[in-house]
């Protein structure tokens, strides 16, 4: 083997092993992996984006639970206003009448009209009670004739206590009250 003389006085061979060194020194210091700190931040990340969507899905029950209350109310409304229809002769015995103080039902079967009153607010009564398992919570119902012409407008309102709070309102132990107003001519 040969020795070479560069024009710096260096030989080919000690050229070529101080680039071998200083590959080496440079492939040494390249990192391999990933470090502690972009760990620690993917997983902060995850963990934000997954306490969002958990966050998320609990606010999608809760207005679906409100939206299935509503739709409730509106069906017991519907129910009260289809019987008071069929009892139009004596519809001013309907005007404040609520669920609250309904009497029981007397009236099995051949009913007049006046304890035909009194049936479907018992009737009334009884299915906003059993409501309550589907988030209708203490409901009550209010009924309101007004005569207007030829044709009476009647009011029926059902109310109930709406526990579900936003997250923010959780050690808030207070319910608020919701209610659904339905409004027909008879």
């Amino acid at each position: 083997m040969r020795l070479y003389q560069c024009f710096c006085g260096w030989r080919k061979e000690d050229v070529r092993q101080e680039r071998e060194n200083s590959l080496v020194i440079i492939s040494s210091t390249r990192q391999g992996g990933a470090g502690l700190i972009e760990v620690l931040i993917a997983l902060l990340l995850l963990s934000t984006s997954l306490l969002g969507m958990g966050m998320l899905q609990v606010k999608t029950l809760q207005y679906q639970r409100a939206s299935y209350s509503e739709t409730m109310a509106q069906l017991l409304a519907s129910d009260m206003a289809e019987r008071m229809q069929s009892n139009l002769a004596v519809l001013s015995s309907y005007d404040g009448k609520t669920t609250r103080n309904a009497p029981a039902n007397s009236c099995a079967t051949n009913c007049s009209s006046t304890t035909l009153v009194a049936r479907d607010l018992s009737e009334w009564r009884r299915s906003i009670e059993e409501s309550a398992r589907a988030g209708l919570t203490n409901g009550e119902g209010v009924i309101a004739v007004d005569s207007v012409a030829d044709r009476q407008r009647v009011t029926l309102t059902v109310s109930w206590e709406e526990s579900l709070k936003s997250i923010k309102d959780q050690d808030d132990n207070s319910t608020s009250k919701a209610r659904f107003v339905f409004e027909v001519r008879l």
